[in-house]
């Protein structure tokens, strides 16, 4: 059992998954197969497992289909809702706005698309001493990643969304997101503020990362490192081929 401060999630599901097509023509993208589990099944099961006791799940596409499926309850984990009316036109930092109640409480905040292993999430959360924070894995390299410099002291001390065909340098320091951020209630009280920033300036078509870069020097944030075995961000084809190798 976790004893970090936090008991609450927010599952950010209300994108389309256009490129996992077909397999979301049907069916919301959280609900695509790893070897038999579904990415919602992974992430409500993991939470459940660390002691979290009550997650906001946004919805979008298909919303109807996560509603009916996932229901009010997941083992002890208390299910509610929030729906991104607006999914077409808008990126995740939109959706996590929509559940700045449950931010300015503490939450871990999820991307609907990650598939990972407990202890990951177990481990982060009993070592990091109640700090807000990134589960990320040294950057590789990769194009269209959330990438994330720090300290000799696991600070973040730039955080640059890069563009779908730009990459970066590997260094030592050069961290990449898994998609799966941890918030205390006083930083989820700041990024509620800067969300709503960027909201009364209609700038809702960018990632919640890209608000958290531009703020990243009002408040402090941090990484704990994790292994690129531990999770896999599921967008593609390709990545859903690599997640049911890792976790098989």
């Amino acid at each position: 059992m976790t004893t970090n401060a936090v008991k609450n999630a927010i599952i950010l599901a209300a994108g389309q998954g256009t490129r996992l097509k077909p397999i979301t023509d049907n069916a919301p993208k959280c609900f695509t197969e790893v070897n038999g589990t579904t990415i919602m099944d992974n992430m409500l099961g993991n939470l459940n497992k660390i002691g979290i006791r009550e997650c906001t799940i946004v919805t979008g596409y298909l919303a109807g289909k996560i509603t009916e499926k996932i229901g009010s309850s997941y083992g002890a984990l208390k299910i509610s809702y929030v729906h991104n009316d607006r999914y077409m036109e808008t990126n995740d930092m939109y959706s996590l706005w929509l559940a700045s109640d449950t931010l300015k409480r503490g939450a871990i905040v999820l991307e609907s698309d990650i598939f990972f292993r407990t202890n990951t999430l177990k481990k982060a959360m009993e070592n990091m001493n109640n700090r807000s924070f990134y589960l990320a894995g040294k950057y590789n390299g990769k194009e269209g990643e959330v990438l994330i410099k720090t300290d000799e002291d696991k600070k973040i001390t730039e955080l640059r969304v890069l563009k779908k065909e730009e990459s970066a340098e590997i260094a030592e320091n050069h961290y990449m997101s898994s998609g799966i951020l941890v918030v205390q209630p006083d930083y989820g009280t700041e990024l509620a503020k800067w969300l709503e920033d960027a909201v009364d300036k209609n700038n809702v078509m960018i990632l919640f990362d890209h608000v958290i870069g531009e703020n990243i020097t009002k408040k402090d944030l941090h990484v704990f490192e994790i292994k690129q075995n531990e999770w896999v961000e599921i967008d593609t084809h390709q990545d859903l081929s690599r997640a049911e190798e890792i976790f098989k």
